[in-house]
């Protein structure tokens, strides 16, 4: 299907001659003979008939502009193909991204120009604007950095490892820096790091059920708890656990609970290295650990303990 081209202007001769009446009121009143006879109408259908002829020309474009509009837009006509297969080929290509201006445009190259070109997999990309995320200094990191973009790439896991904490290997962002080379805008620092993991510890004492297993209900709770915070495949939607996304305590009460043969859930308490990632409620109380932008969990579930409902230790 050929590609519609755009009407410039479709005014004919009874528009043109219709809309200068119009004007005469407002611009000469005194010229108050419209008819056909007179020898001002006669100039205005002369002039409308002339018009006509020229917008019919302004949307005829001959083939040689085309051929200088598709050499000036870098996409010359190749020896044998047809100057609408040429021209097809050329709007296409505007059409697809190439440069990386928003966010947007950084994570999509990512995920499509850049397996395109042969790079290696990467599972997940988050652009982060303003800030230097590249630097080892946290206060720096933390701190705007206007002319910096960073762009956290996660990998996927190798074939057949199931769990873990994917990092992306050097040669993979040195790739990415040199693929974003030619397409950055001109100014812009572009720093490519993988995501940072923030250790959060996750203690609870689970009720189980009196016919319960407990090894195999703590084996149960500490897969389910490593499955809804997994970089890759964890988080509400299971699409990998949200950038910067906070772990809420009230979360791994209904995670834990949902557990087969978990009675009910107490005494559920996050801890980290760092107490200003704790967040608190009204009262004080710890209800969650906050996350910075490029930062994904890394849970550990040793904590975990399994009572009976009697009261006895199970695991």
């Amino acid at each position: 299907m050929p590609i519609p081209l755009p009407i410039l202007d479709d005014r004919s001769y009874a528009e043109l001659t219709g809309e200068a009446r119009t004007l005469i009121p407002a611009l000469l009143p005194e010229w108050t003979d419209h008819n056909p006879s007179d020898p001002g109408i006669v100039l205005v259908e002369l002039l409308a008939w002339l018009t006509e002829m020229l917008l019919y020309r302004v949307d005829q474009v001959p083939d040689a502009h085309t051929e200088r509009f598709l050499a000036l837009l870098g996409a010359p006509r190749p020896p044998g193909a047809s100057l609408e297969a040429a021209t097809r080929a050329a709007v296409l290509a505007l059409r697809e991204r190439y440069r990386a201006v928003t966010p947007l445009d950084h994570e999509e190259l990512v995920r499509s120009a850049w397996p395109a070109q042969g790079g290696a997999p990467v599972a997940r990309v988050r652009c982060v604007p303003g800030r230097d995320l590249a630097t080892t200094d946290p206060a720096a990191r933390r701190a705007p950095a206007p002319a910096s973009v960073s762009v956290v790439v996660v990998p996927p896991r190798p074939a057949g490892v199931p769990a873990g904490l994917p990092e992306p290997e050097p040669d993979l962002l040195a790739g990415l820096v040199a693929f974003f080379e030619p397409r950055r805008l001109l100014g812009v620092r572009l720093h490519v790091v993988g995501p940072r993991y923030v250790p959060v510890g996750i203690s609870a004492d689970l009720v189980v059920a009196d016919d319960a297993a407990p090894a195999a209900v703590l084996t149960d709770a500490r897969a389910a708890l490593a499955g809804f915070l997994d970089p890759l495949t964890g988080g509400p939607e299971g699409t990998g656990w949200p950038f910067g996304r906070p772990v809420w305590v009230s979360e791994i009460y209904a995670v834990l609970g949902g557990v087969p043969l978990v009675s009910f859930v107490e005494g559920v308490a996050l801890t980290t290295g760092d107490g200003g990632r704790v967040l608190t409620d009204g009262s004080g109380a710890p209800i969650g650990v906050a996350l910075d932008v490029d930062e994904l969990v890394a849970a550990s579930t040793d904590a975990i303990a399994l009572w009976s409902a009697d009261g006895r230790r199970q695991a």
